[in-house]
């Protein structure tokens, strides 16, 4: 019994890496990224809004650096 869970979370951790690591992407695809993510951030900072309505902007910024990384 112990060998079959063993096994199986072997499985789902391959599986999983296999999924979900991201695929390499070329160097000018993800300095594009970091340009937007740049560029987004300052944007954000340079709102006159209030702090909490940056915060949430600057969140979005992050998620989309994190999907254009990950090419989703």
């Amino acid at each position: 019994m112990k060998k079959l869970a063993v096994f199986t979370l072997a499985v789902l951790v391959l599986v999983s890496a296999a999924l979900f690591f991201p695929t390499s992407l070329a160097a000018h695809d993800v300095n594009e990224c970091y340009k937007n993510h740049q560029d987004c951030r300052e944007n954000a900072l340079n709102l006159d809004a209030p702090w909490y309505k940056v915060m949430i902007i600057l969140t979005v910024c992050d998620v989309a650096l994190g999907k254009c990384a990950l090419a989703l």
